[in-house]
């Protein structure tokens, strides 16, 4: 039987961000494509051999793992996407306040901003619209609350963390932070990798993903 994998994109990402992941592993495996949306919204993973995701698709995945799972591949994520006192591997709760705030008025302008800083440090790729605004704001508004770091220690699966040294959106130290929790990681760390490490090191990416499944 073919082994099944599952990608899963992150916020304000739709299909097609996957699309060419999906392309390259067809061969291999059945593939599913689910936004973060999509997940999120039906609060359940469905149970697969393999998921690929990042961002707010990895914290949904390590929050909502399904027991098939076999192993994980994690793209530019983090245990808790909010910094605290106790965790500074992330973004001020103060900037997702702000863009919820600027989305419920007009999403284009913040998107646009999002997506360069996502692209960072190489040109930012015209993206399609992937979701409703009601979509984009509960997804930050679960990136504003969302900590699944006393899960971490107990993913019993293989994990692989791959991640830019020039991202963002989160900083390569959440990758270390799960490297150091997780019982079983391999890391990569990109050199002028930025958040969308799939866009802009596709082949690199494919190489780790497959010597690793």
């Amino acid at each position: 039987m073919t082994p099944t994998l599952l990608l899963i994109s992150g916020w304000a990402h739709g299909p097609q961000a996957m699309q060419p992941m999906a392309d390259a592993l067809a061969a291999n495996y059945a593939v599913q494509i689910l936004t973060g949306a999509q997940v999120l919204n039906d609060y359940a993973i469905p149970s697969v051999d393999y998921i690929i995701t990042g961002s707010m698709g990895g914290l949904l995945a390590m929050e909502l793992l399904p027991e098939s799972c076999k192993k994980l591949v994690l793209v530019s994520s983090s245990a808790k996407f909010c910094a605290d006192e106790d965790y500074p591997c992330g973004t001020h709760e103060k900037i997702l306040k702000r863009m919820i705030n600027q989305l419920k008025r007009n999403p284009v302008p913040v998107l646009a901003e999002f997506y360069k800083n996502v692209h960072h440090p190489y040109r930012a790729l015209r993206t399609a619209p992937c979701c409703s605004p009601n979509e984009l704001v509960a997804g930050l508004e679960y990136l504003l609350t969302s900590d699944v770091r006393q899960k971490v220690p107990d993913i019993g699966i293989p994990v692989l963390l791959l991640h830019g040294t020039d991202d963002r959106i989160i900083p390569p130290s959440a990758a270390e932070w799960l490297h150091g929790h997780l019982p079983d990681s391999q890391l990569r760390i990109f050199e002028n990798g930025g958040h969308a490490l799939p866009s802009h090191h596709f082949t690199e990416v494919m190489d780790e993903i497959s010597r690793f499944l």
